[in-house]
């Protein structure tokens, strides 16, 4: 099996802290979200709210779209969604 090394690093970096995960599962059912938003719902400082996201980024988990001076962002793909569904019936059973 021929694995990327590098991103295999970035994704269980940005999965390995709680708040990265809950973000994640926040925008699967919201869709997207702008950074003042993820603020109160996390209550988080605006500065770690956006370090979370770059790494999120970083690792291709999530993008995010300029909608005047807002970011706004959601999860990269349908892939990620399909990792958080895994990652809940996992812990689920």
């Amino acid at each position: 099996m021929n694995i990327n090394e590098q991103k295999l690093h970035m994704i269980t970096k940005a999965l390995d802290n709680s708040t990265r995960i809950k973000m994640l599962y926040y925008l699967a059912e919201n869709n997207s979200s702008n950074v003042s938003n993820l603020i109160n719902v996390f209550n988080i400082s605006q500065p770690n709210i956006s370090r979370h996201l770059k790494i999120l980024a970083d690792a291709n988990l999530v993008f995010s779209t300029k909608d005047g001076k807002e970011r706004i962002y959601q999860l990269s793909d349908k892939h990620v969604y399909q990792l958080l569904l895994t990652l809940k019936t996992h812990i689920n059973d």
